[in-house]
């Protein structure tokens, strides 16, 4: 069986990591008035959120070219799971069973980038 190379697998999960955030973070800014219909959060809170996640999407990006990528694994795995507990905190302010099921499903994803880049740095070499 073969190993994983640690460096390229953190490095794909992190460029996937921000090209979600990139896309999630856009699609949630511009449709901020509809979310807020059917999520009991005021419409500047939810599009700001999603600009923020559009902003750290670039920054994510960054850390691969500029950073070690056992830093910015461990930054971004940090932030990842953070993430994924907001966004699953935000699901009780959710009006309807679907939008609970999608804000839980997003909280999901986030995880999951989480674990893969867990994965990453453990199956990098010892420093």
């Amino acid at each position: 069986m073969n190993r994983i190379n640690g460096h390229r697998f953190g490095v794909w999960s992190l460029r996937l990591d921000a090209i979600y955030c990139a896309i999630l973070g856009a699609a949630v800014a511009l449709s901020a008035p509809s979310i807020a219909a059917v999520v009991a959060l005021p419409q500047p809170v939810i599009a700001a959120a999603g600009v923020a996640v559009t902003v750290w999407a670039g920054l994510v990006l960054w850390m691969v070219v500029k950073l070690r990528i056992r830093s910015a694994l461990r930054m971004v795995m940090g932030v990842n799971v953070l993430a994924a507990l907001l966004v699953a905190l935000c699901a009780t302010a959710a009006g309807t069973l679907l939008a609970l099921v999608a804000v839980l499903a997003i909280a999901v994803d986030v995880a999951l980038f989480a674990a893969s880049q867990a994965v990453a740095l453990r199956t990098l070499p010892a420093a």
